[in-house]
Order: structure tokens, then C-alpha cells, then sequence
């Protein structure tokens, strides 16, 4: 296989300076469970292992499904309590983003333990590999971790083991980091707990700490600061914060985001207050400053002892088992040099660039693409064969690159008159560049799910450009009855109430520009006879400033069954894309496309939602 290396100095400057890779084993799937093992590896930018944790934790209850995480309530008496791990794990989480296979699993379970302690998430951004896997549309069977893993030729010592989880994925993670670095492609970062457009975070005010090269010698006592101690800040100061922590830095001390046992200093100037901070510096013993006696500290910091590597994480507690974790993997993996081949099918990806006027024409030439036999695509991927450029489209940043990658890019009517020359049209659907059947279903087609009245797990996925649009998209789904009306208002799934109160129909964000609803179809109650999923713009904008919107169908973690490209007019706000419904006892899906110009509160009250005014 042909391989290249990436020259650092040309890694994307909007990537992120830090990653944890995290994994979670659970004594079921909802929110309402508990945690049961957890591990972390810390990651550079560029992917390379700087830390390893990992904790068993006792859940107070039944440890769940022991056939699948292999763990018996007997391995967990005795293992610390998640209380008791809070703070050494949230100093990892903090100021990285929380890397994870299926993210918002590992997210909303963790978020969990930390709301029954009263704190926030220590994270503030995440990235789905699963998400990341479909941008660089990588050849896999399925999405699990098992075939991302074999792809990139990693070995999985115990499956659903929290440490081996994590360390299979921290490597398979580094090398489609790589991959992604290589081709430019814009990260799936999403921001949790916020809506649209500002899951996308604008590019860093400051990039986040680099690792301290000192190691740390332990609390701060006696008004002497030494290189390499933990240093954490709460409260207002007088000095901007940023100021601060950033002399903090450059005199060798590592700033952290939260308060353990491992920290040497807190700085404050209100030690009353009862911040999360403050609270655990007087219950772990840790030293509390004012800012002003800090500076004075700040100008005679003694030397520290420099690390022989890169900082490592904190030593798991006494109760966690030792590690068994395969050996670091090398900093620089070696990923496939990039090959444009012709393929077996004739049937030819296609992506429109075009200007916001021109959406409506940009429509009418997709769906030319899409009845001649051809797939319309959404952005600008290593699968696309040609780009046509409407006039406006020739400002796209994507029309240059795609010319430098040697892709053609045609003209409307120069595409048209190459399909009025090539006489027939291949068949639509077929075979997909990974080798799957993928069913290219047209607005109003219909697919039935195998399995007749037990379906299982299905995810729709909803997808749109990946550059920013100008206006929020969210994706909703709404249960109805046979008078195609909720039973009441634990039926309307979105950002504030992402799941049904049973858990059967969840909101998924899976990334920046990706968006899903998953359905337990076997649990949905008998008297709902459709599932509406419906994607909606917010504020003033219509889907003219999105886009096309790309509808995936499959059963959880499998390939796609169903696929379908709908644009909407220029003036819609709402986007019904599609709906899974019974027929007898079986369940269908049918892809829908129909816009309304209505916001999403009303398409709500429409539905039989109680929405106040």
C-alpha cells in the first residue's frame, strides 16, 4: 500500500490541541443508568498517546448486562464510587474534546453522573468517530468499533472492555485524524447543550494548554511556587483570567479547569464563595490564594524537574486495576495516499456548487443528476467524480480545491449535454462506493424494514454542508396517533426534551452538520402508527441558506438501506424528510421533502403539541 506522511506545518489551524478518547460501560442504555467502567486516553493534536486512566466504579445497583461488559456485581464491590473519581477524571475532560465511538451515548451517561453531583460536564465539546468515519467515507460493513478497528488494522484484545474500548480507539481515532488532516476535511466538533449553527465553534480565542513538561512535585505550600505544579482559578479577577493563566504557562505551571487531589493551588478572591472550586480546596486540603498573592508567588517560581516524556495522566485510584493496554502506538501513522480510480459502476457522485440566488436552479440540476441515475452529493469528498459550477458557485472555496484535485467541473449545460451524449442511464441505487446496497429513494418512495413487526433499532440520519449555513437547523421527530396527532407533549422529541419519556425515540447529534432521530421500533406503543421526522430552520433564515438535506435510513450502526437528497424552496422553514409508519404489522419508511413556510412552533401546534405562547 502506498503511504504518505503529513508535514505538521501544514496540519489544519481550526483542529483542535487536545483530545481525551473516552469509553463507557453501563449498567443499561438510558440516562437513568449508571456508570460502571470508564477509561481515557489523552491525545495531542496530532493524535499521539500523552496520558492513560482508567477506573472500574461501583454503580449501587445491579451491574446490568454482565454478557456483554463481562464485569459481575462481586468485580465491582468494593471499586470507588463515581463521586469519588469526579475530579481526577474531570481534570482529563477538561479543555479537550471528548472523543467517542456512538459520542453522545458516552456524553449523555456521563452528563448524568456529573447532574446527580450537582456539577456541570467538565467538557464543553465532543467528536462522534462514528461521524467522522462517514465524512472520510471509509469502506466499512457497519459503523461499530469493531470494523473501524479492522480497517486500520488494529487488533481488539477484550471487546466492551472499557481500557482495551479505549485504546483501540484512541489508535483508530489517530489514524483517520491523519486521513481527515491529509484532505483538509473539517472535523465534526459539536458543542452539546447548544442549538444549530453555534455547535460549530468559531475558531479558539486561545488555543487550549499545551502539556506541562515538568513533573508535578505536589501542593503549594508555604507561598512557594514550583515549576510544574497544578494551578486552578476560580471567581472574578482583577487581571483578565486569560492574562493570568497564561503567565501561569509561560512560568513552567500547569493551569487546570477543576480542583483535585492532585492540584497544588487554587487562586480566588472570594474564599467564601461557594463554587464547585472552592468547595473542593477545602475538602481536599489544597492551598487558596488571592490573585494579588499569587502575582507576588508568580515572580520567583523555583525550578521543577522536566518530565523524560510527555505529561502523563494522574495514577488511577488505589481500586482500579492495573493497566493491560497494548503499547503506544507510533506518533506519525502512516494512511493511505490519496488515489482517484475509476470504479466499476457508472454511476457518477455529483456535487452543485452554486450562489444562495440560484438554489432553485441548483435543485432542478440535482434532481437532473438523480433522474439520469446519478447521486447528487453534499460536499466535497475523495467519492466526488464531477462538480458542476453554477455562476455563482465559482466563488466556492470548493470549486478551486476540487480543480486541484482533478476533479471535472462542467457547466450545467456542458453536464447536460455529456448525459444527452452517454445514452442510457445506469440504474439508480445499487451498489455504494463501500461495496453496501443503498436504496436511492425519491421524494414519496417507500422502503419496507425487514423483520415485518420487530425491526429493532433504526437511526435516520439528516445531513447538510459542512461549512457553516446561515441559519440553525435542528431535527425533530413527533409520535402520532391514527388521528395523526401526539398523545401529548412527551411525544414531540427535540433539543429540549431529546427523548421520549420511555426512551424509544431519541434525538442523536451526531456532528457539526449531522443530525439524527434513533427508533426503538419494537418498544414504540401500539396506539402510534407514524413517526414523523421533520428538520427545521430557526430565526429569520429558510433552507435557500442550507441547502439540500441528505436523509440516511438503516437499522443502529449498519450500513445505510435507504438514501435521499431533498431540497426544499427558497422561502421553506420546515422540512418534513420523512416518516417510518405502520402498514398492518409491519413497518415502512417513505421519504417525504414537502417544505412549509410555518416556523417549528406552529408545525408543532399543528401536531396537537400544547406550545406556549
Amino acid at each position: 500500500m502506498t503511504t504518505t506522511s503529513l508535514n505538521y506545518a501544514d496540519w489544519p489551524t481550526t483542529y483542535p490541541r487536545d483530545y481525551v478518547v473516552v469509553d463507557v460501560e453501563t449498567t443499561g442504555l438510558t440516562a437513568q443508568d449508571r456508570v460502571v467502567s470508564v477509561a481515557a486516553v489523552l491525545l495531542d493534536a496530532h493524535g499521539a498517546v500523552t496520558g492513560r486512566w482508567s477506573s472500574l466504579v461501583d454503580p449501587r445497583r445491579a451491574p446490568g448486562p454482565v454478557h456483554v461488559h463481562g464485569l459481575t456485581a462481586a468485580d465491582l464491590a468494593g471499586q470507588p464510587l463515581f463521586e469519588e473519581i469526579a475530579d481526577d477524571f474531570a481534570e482529563l475532560l477538561t479543555g479537550r474534546v471528548v472523543v467517542a465511538h456512538n459520542a453522545s451515548f458516552d456524553w449523555r451517561m456521563l452528563d448524568a453522573e456529573y447532574s446527580r453531583l450537582g456539577r456541570p460536564m467538565p467538557a464543553e465539546e465532543r467528536l462522534c468517530t462514528v461521524t467522522l468515519a462517514k465524512r472520510l467515507e471509509l469502506p466499512l460493513p457497519n459503523w461499530r468499533l469493531a470494523s473501524l478497528a479492522a480497517h486500520y488494522g488494529i487488533g481488539q484484545l477484550k471487546a466492551h472492555d472499557a481500557e482495551d474500548d479505549a485504546r483501540v480507539l484512541a489508535e483508530a481515532f489517530r489514524c483517520a485524524l491523519h486521513e481527515a488532516a491529509r484532505a483538509d476535511l473539517p472535523l465534526p466538533l459539536t458543542r452539546p447543550g447548544t442549538r444549530g449553527v453555534s455547535r460549530v465553534p468559531a475558531q479558539r480565542s486561545a488555543p487550549p494548554k499545551p502539556p506541562c513538561p515538568y513533573v508535578n512535585p505536589g501542593r503549594a505550600h508555604g507561598g512557594v511556587l514550583v515549576q510544574g505544579m497544578r494551578v486552578a482559578f476560580t471567581g472574578e479577577t482583577r487581571v483578565p483570567r486569560e492574562t493570568l493563566e497564561a503567565g501561569a504557562v509561560a512560568a513552567g505551571l500547569c493551569v487546570t479547569g477543576s480542583v483535585g487531589r492532585k492540584t497544588s493551588l487554587l487562586v480566588t478572591n472570594d474564599t467564601e464563595s461557594g463554587t464547585g472550586k472552592n468547595r473542593a480546596a477545602r475538602e481536599k486540603g489544597v492551598p487558596v490564594v488571592d490573585e494579588a498573592a499569587f502575582a507576588a508567588m508568580l515572580a520567583d517560581v523555583r525550578p521543577g524537574v522536566r518530565a523524560d516524556a510527555p505529561a502523563t495522566a494522574p495514577s488511577p485510584p488505589p481500586s482500579t486495576p492495573p493497566s493491560t493496554a497494548a503499547p503506544d502506538a507510533p506518533a506519525a501513522p502512516e494512511v493511505p495516499a490519496p488515489v482517484r480510480a475509476a470504479r466499476a459502476s457508472a454511476v457518477l457522485n455529483v456535487l452543485v456548487l452554486h450562489g444562495r440566488s440560484e438554489h432553485a436552479e441548483a435543485g432542478r440540476v440535482r434532481a437532473h443528476v438523480a433522474e439520469h441515475g446519478h447521486r447528487p452529493r453534499l460536499n466535497l469528498t475523495k467519492s466526488v467524480d464531477i462538480v458542476i459550477v453554477l455562476p455563482e458557485g465559482g466563488s466556492d472555496p470548493r470549486a478551486a480545491k476540487a480543480a486541484g484535485l482533478g476533479i471535472a467541473c462542467l457547466t450545467a449545460a456542458a453536464w447536460e449535454a455529456k448525459i444527452a451524449a452517454s445514452g442510457a442511464s445506469p440504474e439508480p441505487g445499487g451498489t455504494g462506493d463501500d461495496g453496501s446496497v443503498c436504496r436511492e429513494l425519491p421524494r414519496g418512495g417507500v422502503h419496507d424494514l425487514p423483520g415485518a413487526d420487530r425491526p429493532g433499532l433504526w437511526t435516520l440520519q439528516a445531513s447538510w454542508r459542512w461549512d457553516r449555513p446561515d441559519g440553525e437547523v435542528d431535527v425533530v421527530a413527533f409520535l402520532l396517533d391514527a388521528g395523526e396527532k401526539v398523545r401529548g407533549d412527551g411525544d414531540f422529541v427535540f433539543w429540549n426534551q431529546p427523548a421520549t419519556p420511555d426512551g424509544a425515540v431519541a434525538l442523536e447529534v451526531m456532528g457539526s452538520a449531522e443530525q439524527g432521530i434513533t427508533l426503538d421500533l419494537d418498544a414504540i406503543p401500539s396506539d402510534v402508527t407514524r413517526v414523523a421526522v421533520v428538520a427545521v430552520v430557526d430565526g429569520t433564515s429558510a433552507f435557500d441558506a442550507v441547502g439540500p438535506i441528505e436523509v440516511q435510513t438503516g437499522p443502529f450502526q449498519a450500513a445505510a438501506e435507504t438514501r435521499s437528497v431533498l431540497d426544499a424552496a427558497t422561502v421553506e422553514r420546515v422540512l418534513l424528510l420523512g416518516e417510518f409508519y405502520r402498514r398492518g404489522t409491519a413497518w415502512r419508511f417513505r421519504a417525504q421533502g414537502q417544505g412549509y413556510e410555518f416556523d417549528a412552533v406552529e408545525l408543532a401546534r399543528r401536531y396537537g403539541v400544547d406550545v406556549e405562547s
